[in-house]
């Protein structure tokens, strides 16, 4: 189901597409708000105003002294020509979103790495890149020099099951951070139906393009390293074969994401 401009908040500082909060749900800074209230600040700005009232005088000049001296018209004409290319270039870039380098994810004071194979517990969520079934999903769209316009982070609950010490019930905000060579890459034009699955409001998914990276986890995938705190909390769904329903809990939250990687990665970046 896609998501409404409505319920849709932006981060500024880290581009982060969220549901409606006042601080975002991730880096915990405060410059959250609609897409509609922030998406001014998130487009270039020429501010080259000089050149631009150089260009006018100039052609003004150009064309008043035609009249009187022919001989100046061509380069009246070429002058507003140059005028006129000026402006539509200053238009499109007023309309182009600011690329910014995706903030480093730093784990939680006190946390741990955990390594298991993650299972389905109550439910998954829609893979943006493909409707799959996945348990956590990090997305960004990327212009040329790869710098992220937007982003998106989506995670539903999951068990990791870490040998020789049982299941972890990792939920909260997670983000995956291993995604250079596990994400999935498509080029979107503007309009992209999954560009609404992000909830990037119809009106700007019609001015945005670049290219979509995608990176998922899927229930009983790779070997994962989970990256958080550990607290023991009583589950319900855990309570049938442990004597309350106490279960270790790897919770994410706001401003302390729970980092999901693949443990390959990083023993190859060892």
């Amino acid at each position: 189901m896609e998501v409404t401009a409505s319920t849709t908040f932006c981060c500024v500082q880290c581009r982060l597409l969220q549901p409606p909060t006042t601080t975002c749900c991730e880096c915990a800074a405060p410059m959250t708000a609609p897409v509609e209230l922030v998406r001014e600040l998130l487009y270039y700005r020429d501010m080259r105003f000089n050149n631009h009232r150089d260009w006018g005088m100039l052609t003004a000049f150009l064309a008043g002294s035609s009249l009187a001296l022919p001989i100046l018209a061509p380069f009246a004409i070429g002058s507003m020509i140059a005028l006129a290319v000026h402006k539509l270039r200053g238009e499109q870039r007023k309309r182009t979103i600011v690329g910014i380098e995706l903030p480093i994810a730093a784990p939680a004071p006190g946390a741990i790495t955990l390594h298991g194979i993650a299972r389905r517990f109550r439910g998954t969520v829609a893979s943006i890149f493909d409707e799959a079934p996945v348990l956590v999903e990090h997305a960004m769209v990327k212009d040329k020099a790869g710098c992220v316009l937007l982003r998106r982070s989506e995670a539903a609950p999951f068990l990791l099951e870490v040998e020789g010490q049982g299941p972890v019930l990792v939920t909260g905000v997670a983000r995956v951070t291993t995604s250079n060579v596990l994400a999935q890459r498509t080029r979107v034009k503007k309009g992209d139906p999954r560009l609404g699955r992000m909830g990037v409001p119809e009106d700007l998914a019609l001015a945005l393009a670049g290219e979509l990276e995608v990176v998922s986890v899927m229930p009983d995938g790779g070997n994962l390293a989970v990256t958080g705190v550990i607290e023991e909390e009583a589950v319900a769904e855990m309570a049938f074969h442990r004597d309350g329903g106490r279960i270790p809990v790897m919770r994410g939250r706001m401003g302390a994401p729970v980092l999901v990687a693949d443990r390959r990665l990083i023993a190859a970046a060892l």
